[in-house]
């Protein structure tokens, strides 16, 4: 009765978060004033789909234009220099990040901290202040991604010019954040038995915490580090459409020309880069999951030096640190000068202009007399900005409700686990085709794969020009994006569970989808519902980044105030965006903590 109990219970919170969700999605819709033939591109934008799909087929080997001057580089050389750059400000934006991210990764976390009695007084003072300083550091690591890398970029060029220094800030600065989160969950996460043996064994605080929990967590950083590397290809490809001279620039300019097979090369250019940093990450983990055995057996009695010699070793992941290292050191030696080519005190003068028109214009008017505040804040937040936000958290929530969707349809057909010939690892499935079902699996990861591979900012522009200025594009272009990736996370969750019930379900003569349906969905329910929220998250930075396309949302007032060069309005749309993505954080921060209790009451009860 207990057990029949709990399932209403669970049945009903998920029929509750399918409600919520369609309720989100209706309400969106009208909201944006989204209209089904909207999707009906014109006369002129099904011509341009036509051509542009054709060139697809027809990459450009050289210049389409011909009348070229003198001084014009070859074609290829012009592609590898912005695919060098692209991949340069990357990889220096990520030893930027991985080290902030570290940092602030362990500051907030709490297993580092040292083992004291909580009863005394020092004990409570020490408390708090490892309490405050690990509330400061998430806020900050907040405040830092919660701003999109292109608004960064804008941020960093309007105030001291374009500058390979902003480019790689832009994406440092809310990588660092993302990575900072990111490590500190992970670290906390860890089964911490191996730092108590230690401390129990005389070990200080600091040597079991990187003995028991470092070690143990070093995997899973390594594979987030490299899969924020793959992304960050994308980010710093997307800086081109601010002036930053990468692959992003190119594919603008080359539109703007009507040059659309220069289009489809860059865009495969940018396709076989973050094509190779993915398998390169998914090479690093494989060892690192999977390590090799050792060449000798140990003895018990060998040295220490012998012990070491016959240790298990990995070429690959030797190389892939001699490489990384190469480029890290390469990529900032490689830029004779990153500042801007500005003379200093012509730069001075930009930041001290910046930060003093940064001040709302009435405040400065009146010299500095900030009671003047409040009636600008409330012409701009009311009603213009209210609604720009209120488009924003739709467009990213419309956007993901979708891809959560499609992908969640994908996911028993693209789990490998499920399309085998032996679904769950059980002999003889009861279904036909198996060969053709484990080909459209293949097909579907090979789609994800290139889906969230390409930028949603350069799906959303090419979308544009077909569809015309509506909310569709930005829609389609982030659920296309954001789809490719939870279709790939959502497989990772079947194929790394140990479900007993689905196993049973197979060897009784159920389908893929009936076990799916049946054991594997109900079992990785939360999981699921966690990884819409940190894709919602991230869709809602994209959405506001996405409305300076020209789509009425934060992003087009941001594009408006930085035209105009309205400062104290462009920072503060900025900020209500990091506001709107701060509170997104809060409630899938919540929602885990929810989870996780329920996790271990159900596992409590259990037990009993």
């Amino acid at each position: 009765m207990a057990e029949f109990s709990r399932s209403r219970h669970w049945l009903g919170s998920r029929r509750l978060t399918l409600l919520a969700a369609i309720l989100l999605f209706v309400v969106g819709l009208l909201v944006l004033g989204a209209k089904p033939d909207d999707l009906k591109p014109s006369e002129g934008g099904l011509r341009l789909a036509g051509e542009f799909l054709k060139a697809a087929f027809q990459p450009a080997l050289d210049y389409e234009s011909g009348d070229l001057p003198a001084t014009a580089p070859p074609f290829w050389e012009k592609v590898g220099r912005s695919l060098l750059l692209t991949l340069r400000y990357a990889v220096v934006a990520m030893s930027m990040a991985l080290g902030a991210g570290v940092l602030l990764g362990v500051l907030g976390s709490r297993a580092w901290w040292p083992v004291f009695n909580r009863r005394s007084s020092s004990g409570r003072i020490l408390l708090r202040v490892l309490k405050s300083t690990r509330i400061v550091v998430r806020l900050l690591a907040t405040l830092a991604r919660s701003v999109h890398e292109l608004l960064w970029a804008l941020l960093f060029i309007t105030a001291v010019g374009t500058s390979p220094l902003a480019a790689v800030l832009a994406i440092a600065l809310p990588y660092g954040g993302t990575l900072a989160k990111v490590f500190s969950e992970l670290i906390d996460e860890q089964e911490a038995s191996a730092a108590g043996v230690l401390r129990a064994g005389g070990a200080g605080s600091s040597a079991a915490f990187l003995i028991g929990i470092g070690v143990r967590a070093f995997p899973d950083l390594i594979t987030y580090a490299l899969y924020r590397l793959e992304c960050a290809v994308r980010s710093s490809a997307i800086l081109g459409f601010v002036g930053i001279p990468t692959l992003g620039y190119h594919i603008a300019t080359a539109y703007e020309d009507g040059h659309l097979r220069e289009i489809w090369t860059y865009l495969y250019v940018l396709l076989i880069a973050v094509l190779l940093v993915d398998q390169w990450g998914a090479l690093v983990r494989r060892r690192l999951s999977r390590p090799r055995p050792a060449r000798e057996a140990g003895e018990a009695d060998d040295p220490v030096a012998e012990l070491r010699r016959k240790r298990p070793r990995s070429p690959a992941l030797r190389a892939s640190l001699f490489i990384a290292a190469g480029a890290i050191v390469l990529g900032w030696m490689a830029e004779k000068q990153w500042q801007s080519s500005l003379p200093a005190e012509r730069r001075q003068a930009n930041l001290e202009r910046f930060m003093h028109e940064a001040i709302p214009h009435p405040v400065r008017e009146a010299d500095n007399d900030w009671s003047e505040f409040g009636p600008w804040l409330k012409e701009r937040v009311w009603p213009r900005g209210a609604v720009a936000l209120h488009r924003t958290f739709h467009i990213g929530t419309i956007a993901i409700l979708v891809a959560g969707c499609v992908a969640l349809l994908a996911v028993p057909f693209a789990a490998r686990s499920l399309g085998g010939r032996n679904p769950l690892g059980v002999p003889g499935g009861r279904e036909r085709l198996s060969g053709l079902r484990a080909g459209f699996g293949c097909l579907l990861r090979v789609g994800a794969l290139v889906m969230r591979s390409i930028p949603e900012y350069i799906l959303a522009f090419l979308l544009l020009q077909v569809l015309g200025p509506t909310v569709w594009p930005l829609v389609i272009a982030l659920a296309l994006h954001n789809g490719g990736i939870l279709l790939r996370l959502g497989s990772e969750v079947v194929d790394n569970r140990f479900s007993r019930a689905g196993e049973v379900l197979v060897a009784q003569g159920a389908t893929r989808r009936g076990s799916f349906l049946g054991s594997l969905l109900p079992e990785s329910f939360s999981r699921f519902l966690l990884l819409l929220f940190y894709r919602w998250e991230t869709c809602i930075r994209e959405a506001t980044v996405l409305g300076m396309l020209g789509v009425l949302s934060l992003g087009s007032l941001i594009d408006e105030a930085n035209t105009r060069l309205y400062y104290d309005d462009m920072l503060l749309y900025v900020l209500m965006g990091a506001l709107l993505v701060f509170a997104g954080d809060v409630v899938s921060d919540l929602l885990r903590l929810r989870l996780k209790a329920g996790s271990l009451s159900r596992g409590a009860t259990h037990l009993a």
